[in-house]
């Protein structure tokens, strides 16, 4: 088990699918946040009093968010790092399809392709929740709970990459929760009644 462990960790590090994760986890779980806050607030004004149907529809989202972004980041990562290899191979007149680059770039394909896929479903995963609550809360508080907590990830996703640039956390942060807002209040003009 260690010595597995070792290997992958030799494989993040010489295929540098540790910093192309981490980006991605960052980017699509802001993605992730911010496509379940338009179907949290589509919901809400459309006057919908049954939170089964926000909780479906917020997974069925999250479902398609997962599939789509483990599909294309494994298909494109693939694409480009067989690429790589093949140039790499070209150079130096060797076959590389068996070698420990070959199996880190494979390895780092997988690793990309989950990040990719599974970090908007958790961002959008967390808005979902305060309508599992519901009748022990109302519709109204589910909604404003839901908004709430999506503002709070997208902070929390704002100090971290805060951190990776060495910034001030909590401009960052603040940065993040602007977009949200600035999403909420677009997503809100567009689905009050009346709006369409």
């Amino acid at each position: 088990m260690d010595s597995c462990w070792k290997r992958f960790r030799t494989y993040l590090q010489v295929s540098q699918a540790f910093k192309i994760a981490r980006r991605l986890f960052v980017m699509n779980a802001f993605d992730g946040i911010l496509t379940l806050m338009g179907v949290v607030i589509g919901a809400h004004f459309s006057g919908l009093s049954n939170p089964e149907v926000v909780i479906k529809a917020g997974i069925g989202g999250i479902i398609a968010l997962g599939i789509s972004g483990m599909s294309s980041a494994y298909l494109a990562e693939r694409a480009e790092r067989r690429r790589d290899l093949r140039k790499l191979e070209s150079a130096m007149l060797k076959d590389l399809k068996r070698s420990q680059f070959a199996r880190a770039s494979e390895f780092a394909t997988v690793v990309v392709a989950l990040v990719n896929g599974i970090s908007p479903a958790l961002g959008g995963m967390i808005l979902v929740i305060p309508y599992f609550f519901v009748p022990a809360i109302d519709m109204e508080a589910a909604f404003r709970a839901s908004l709430a907590l999506g503002l709070l990830c997208l902070f929390v996703l704002g100090i971290f990459l805060a951190r990776i640039s060495s910034e001030r956390m909590i401009v960052s942060g603040v940065r993040m929760i602007l977009v949200g807002l600035l999403t909420i209040a677009i997503v809100s003009l567009v689905s009050a009644p009346g709006a369409i």
